[in-house]
């Protein structure tokens, strides 16, 4: 059921991720090049994409989003629910010690004179992974409500 409070985390889990598809997550400027780090690759200013190993991000957040949505389709299952919400729990947190390491190889190959900064993308699997755990707390209180009720 879509009104359940998880289903609604859940959904958040999923825009998070489609919003991180979206913007950028690093961005380095120096005198005449940008370096643009986005979820599916590496832009230079020189229109050059660098997809590998970069890509691999935005198949992360696109396996997210399929796990995320068939969790809130689960809604009857709840242990099969718990589940995989621990499943999105570690690749999201898989998810964002590769993107730090991403952006620690990128600043040291390119543009070594240039400013670096993050941008709003950095953010969005933290907010996903917040989303999924408080989801996760609730599927649990569920659980134990269920339970309760059984053995009365």
């Amino acid at each position: 059921m879509i009104q359940r409070i998880q289903s609604l985390y859940l959904g958040i889990v999923c825009i998070a991720m489609a919003a991180f598809l979206n913007v950028s997550v690093w961005v380095k400027v120096s005198l005449d090049r940008i370096c643009t780090m986005k979820s599916y690759g590496l832009i230079l200013s020189t229109d050059q994409c660098i997809i590998f190993p970069y890509g691999c991000c935005a198949l992360y957040c696109c396996w997210l989003m399929g796990t995320a949505m068939y969790a809130i389709t689960q809604h009857n299952h709840r242990k099969l629910q718990l589940h995989l919400t621990t499943h999105i729990s570690l690749l999201l947190i898989v998810l964002g010690v590769g993107i730090w390491m991403l952006v620690n190889k990128a600043n040291a190959a390119y543009l070594p004179d240039g400013y670096s900064s993050y941008k709003i993308g950095i953010l969005f699997p933290f907010i996903a992974l917040i989303a999924n755990l408080l989801a996760r707390h609730h599927i649990q209180k569920d659980i134990q409500l269920v339970d309760q009720d059984s053995l009365r």
